[in-house]
């Protein structure tokens, strides 16, 4: 009798390897909260200056928390600022140790605000609109790893967590092979892996499964034979691009007021591979050499929100701000497939991709709310610091039609795992000469989870130049301060002995911005 005692661990194994905190929850869970957090980007100044703006106002990244920023304005004026993102990362692996870089250009803004005299000498002196286009998160990142094991296999695992049904339903049928995707208990790896030869039967219990990287000998006993050299990578690219509408008042050069409505655009394209070959293939008694797994998902859609602020200047000098957003609601829709490759003796090379795969479901990020405090000392100094809070406890998830039973697990995980915020913006402007400005920020945002920290810490720099023709021009490099950590298997554990080979990745970014603007 075989023996095959499966010890699988609480975790689910998602596109094939995600971090262990997620790998824990479900993916759409993960999701939710990666599209409801927000690190701004905005123009060259306020990225410099940590988008420490929210009392400051008079910069178009600014609108993206707050719709007063705009009311400011005694001109008007239009922004191009192009910009490069750069995530780093380290992994180790196997006893081994790899190092990625993924970098992007990308719009961090892209805006116009025109500002409107009303003729009064007192009262609402200015009406103001304004659109623009603020980059608020940018998901390039790439991360890989390889080293040798012989103690599991990732085909072994699939062949493990197989159901207990006949290999016939997952066998695709040339006038339908779409059908066992649909319409069968299995995964679609495990489907993929039957339909290439890498997961068969054992003679006399149809099923139960074995994969191609593992043998079984005369006592019953499932074990990988040899060393597999074994490598993953992983790459996202992708943004989230806040499309301000916005419109806003001046009220005696004292008080400001905005109000904006928000359209955001979401697109994610996320790409995982799982490769094995075998150090020698005449130990296997499958002749199995290598096969891959592919997976990609795209994630595209838009959310909508709506915002209201105001600045405020009690003396000379002082501003005080402060905006509240409602939740923002997210229509997506995920698109995947699926491929698996591979040889071994008895089927030579074959290689299998799954039908194209769709679901759109919503997300309903929480509310949010920021206060800032600015000072300015004439033309030469600003100094701003802001506060923003949001809990993302109150993230949901609900299916299209905004059902949130389809979800009831995950909203349960959000809830009881997601913690509110507490994020820290600061930022400082000199000018030593009249054209020519210096500024420094800082960023603090705060860890959404109460059990695993992804805090992050920013530390930026900028210059700025202005002619007296209205022509503008600022830079600005932005750099994460501290690594962010995860620790993730590359599947589960699933017999005794057979451990699950784990990665640990170490990852920061970096970006750089150049503005060019007008002002009329």
């Amino acid at each position: 009798m075989f023996r095959r005692k499966i010890i699988f661990t609480a975790s689910v194994l998602i596109l094939g390897a995600l971090q262990l905190h997620a790998q824990l929850t479900p993916q759409y869970s993960y999701n939710a909260l990666m599209f409801s957090s927000q690190y701004y980007d905005g123009t060259a100044r306020s990225l410099a200056m940590g988008n420490a703006m929210t009392a400051l106002g008079g910069d178009m990244g600014a609108l993206s928390y707050n719709p007063a920023a705009s009311g400011v304005y005694r001109y008007s004026e239009f922004t191009l600022t192009p910009s490069v993102y750069s995530n780093l990362s380290h992994t180790a692996f196997l006893g081994e140790r790899t190092s990625n870089n993924r970098s992007r250009f990308a719009l961090s803004n892209l805006g116009w605000t025109g500002a409107f005299e009303t003729g009064r000498t007192r009262g609402l002196l200015n009406l103001n609109f304004a659109i623009t286009a603020n980059q608020t998160a940018n998901f390039a990142y790439r991360s890989s790893g390889q080293g040798i094991q012989n103690g599991s296999s990732y085909l072994g695992y699939l062949a493990a967590s197989m159901p207990a049904i006949p290999g016939d339903q997952m066998t695709m049928p040339e006038n339908y092979p779409e059908r066992p995707f649909y319409n069968s208990s299995a995964s679609w790896s495990q489907i993929l892996g039957w339909n290439t030869g890498l997961l068969d039967t054992l003679v006399g219990y149809p099923d139960v499964f074995l994969g191609a990287t593992e043998n079984i000998d005369a006592q019953g006993n499932i074990a990988v034979p040899g060393a597999l050299v074994q490598d993953y990578f992983r790459e996202k690219t992708g943004y989230v691009q806040d499309i301000v509408i916005n419109a806003s008042g001046n009220v005696d050069n004292i008080f400001f007021f905005g109000v904006s409505v928000t359209v955001q655009s979401i697109w994610l394209n996320e790409y995982t591979s799982i490769t094995e070959k075998a150090g020698n293939p005449a130990l296997f008694q499958t002749g199995f050499t290598d096969f891959t797994r592919e997976y990609t998902l795209t994630t595209s859609g838009i959310g909508v929100d709506v915002s209201a602020g105001f600045i405020v200047r009690p003396v000379a000098g002082l501003t005080v701000g402060g905006s509240i957003s409602t939740p923002n609601w997210m229509f997506l829709n995920e698109v995947w497939l699926e491929s698996m490759s591979g040889y071994t003796a008895q089927y030579d090379y074959s290689e299998v991709d799954s039908p194209t795969g769709s679901y759109s479901y919503r997300v309903t990020s929480p509310f949010k709310w920021n206060l800032g405090v600015g000072y300015t000392v004439g033309n030469f100094l600003a100094i701003g610091v802001d506060y923003e809070r949001t809990d993302y406890s109150d993230i949901f998830l609900s299916s299209r039609s905004g059902n949130r039973d389809e979800f009831a697990a995950d909203n349960e995980l959000m809830a009881s795992n997601f913690k509110a915020v507490n994020n820290i913006r600061a930022g400082i402007e000199t000018w030593p000469i009249s054209c020519f400005a210096v500024r420094l920020g800082y960023n603090y945002y705060d860890t959404s989870e109460k059990h695993f920290d992804n805090s992050r810490h920013y530390a930026s720099a900028g210059l700025g130049y202005r002619s007296t023709s209205g022509f503008f021009i600022d830079m600005a490099y932005q750099q994460q301060c501290n690594f962010n950590s995860n620790t993730f298997n590359l599947y589960d554990s699933y017999m005794d002995g057979m451990t699950a080979p784990v990665a640990s990745e170490d990852y920061l970014n970096w970006k750089l911005v150049l503005t060019l603007g007008w002002r009329f």
